[in-house]
């Protein structure tokens, strides 16, 4: 009796896990051409490359379509978006396709609020939408390059998952990097430049997001312990990165552009080294004076994004780790991924 009640009790989770909703571990993308994939070869751009890291039981569908804009979307939402049950919605748009270069200031103020209300018609269908940010193409200009960079600032401070790839292919005036656009097409990334926006997506994302990891709220708590050192390994595929720490009452900050071949380094809100370097750290150790506020991005931040962030406001897109590294679990890692960090001294 009791072998029968085990093989009973074996097939019945089996019969449970069997009939787990797919669509539970499913990514619908959602936008316009890069979205879908163009520029890279065989339209495997960010998304599809994505999906390469996603473990074995989890899918993606992408019914993005070229040249749309937050317009097009919210006109398609019923027809397109509903047959779809995917658990997460990526919403995969420009400012580009929205009209900055055209329009400016207009094209920003749409842009934002059509993605909001987006956001909000995503979640009334109990699903959880994911916001890729806008990123640089070949004609912007020096005004466009502003809009881009405020926008990004503030979206970066959105109640709602985030990812920035505006610094993953900017070439510091707001356009594709050398090497990562064809030089034909202005508007889309080559294979190597979505591969670029690809790393900017944490690897367990998504998994940290259907386990019920809330977005993180930046805490203000006077450290607890004395940590002088703590080490990560950052999750795979990583190219561009910001480390942001404090030490004692400085902030110091490291930033790293991938498709710039360079690396800054702050000290408060100000540059203090520019180094030429493609180097990417396999672990990353951190050592200081009574450490706190531990940032790590899978994109390099802009100088404002950096300013504002030593101020003490959360940025989270893109974040792979945030460990403020006070309270009963001063290793937890509060961003949304599933990313660790270890202790190394106290004092």
């Amino acid at each position: 009796m009791k072998q029968f009640s085990n093989i009973f009790l074996l097939l019945s989770t089996i019969a449970l896990l069997s009939c787990t909703p797919a669509a539970d571990r499913r990514i619908c993308f959602f936008g316009s051409s890069v979205c879908r994939g163009v520029g890279a070869d065989s339209l495997h751009g960010y998304a599809w490359q994505y999906s390469q890291r996603l473990p074995n039981s989890w899918s993606i569908v992408n019914i993005s379509v070229d040249g749309n804009d937050t317009y097009d979307l919210l006109a398609r939402f019923d027809a397109d978006l509903l047959p779809d049950d995917s658990r997460f919605v990526v919403i995969g748009l420009s400012l580009g396709n929205e009209g900055l270069h055209e329009d400016g200031e207009a094209a920003v103020l749409s842009y934002k609020e059509n993605l909001l209300t987006l956001v909000r018609k995503i979640r009334e269908l109990g699903r959880i939408p994911v916001v890729m940010g806008s990123y640089v193409r070949a004609d912007f200009n020096p005004v466009d390059y502003e809009d881009l960079l405020n926008t990004n600032l503030e979206m970066m401070q959105w109640q709602v998952p985030f990812v920035s790839f505006l610094g993953a292919l900017d070439d510091g005036r707001g356009r594709w990097a050398d090497g990562f656009w064809n030089k034909q097409d202005k508007w889309h990334p080559n294979t190597a430049g979505h591969r670029e926006l690809c790393s900017a997506i944490p690897p367990t994302f998504f998994q940290a997001l259907a386990q019920g990891k809330p977005l993180p709220l930046r805490r203000d708590v006077t450290p607890s312990q004395q940590i002088s050192n703590v080490s990560f390994v950052p999750e795979p595929g990583l190219s561009s990165y910001t480390l942001s720490y404090t030490s004692r009452d400085s902030v110091y900050t490291t930033v790293h552009s991938a498709v710039r071949h360079t690396t800054w380094r702050y000290v408060n809100k100000h540059c203090v080294d520019t180094i030429a370097t493609d180097e990417v750290p396999d672990m990353f150790t951190v050592t200081g004076d009574c450490l706190r506020d531990l940032f790590f991005y899978r994109t390099p931040l802009s100088p404002r994004e950096v300013a504002t962030l030593a101020e003490g406001a959360m940025l989270h897109g893109s974040l792979e780790i945030y460990a403020p590294l006070t309270g009963d679990n001063p290793a937890e890692n509060l961003a949304l991924t599933l990313n660790t960090l270890k202790i190394n001294q106290h004092y």
